[in-house]
């Protein structure tokens, strides 16, 4: 059976691949911190939950994606 060869993985693909796992990883992170804020919210009553929580949750995971994509292209050009 004929098999496609699979393609090189470059620097730049593995960096790109890196990233967009974090982002998923981030993503995950902000929805779950996001339920378990509202939970306590209804629980307790009290306004805990804020778009500035939001926005820093959201803002982190981003981040995180960014320096993920940054220490892999830097780690491709060691490598």
């Amino acid at each position: 059976m004929h098999e496609a060869p699979t393609p090189a993985v470059t620097p730049e693909r593995d960096a790109r691949s890196r990233a967009a796992r974090t982002l998923l990883h981030g993503l995950a992170v902000t929805v779950l911190v996001g339920a378990a804020t509202a939970v306590t919210e209804l629980a307790t009553g009290g306004g805990v939950l804020t778009l500035a929580t939001v926005g820093t949750a959201a803002g982190t995971g981003a981040l995180m994606a960014v320096a993920a994509y940054v220490q892999r292209r830097v780690e491709g050009r060691r490598g």
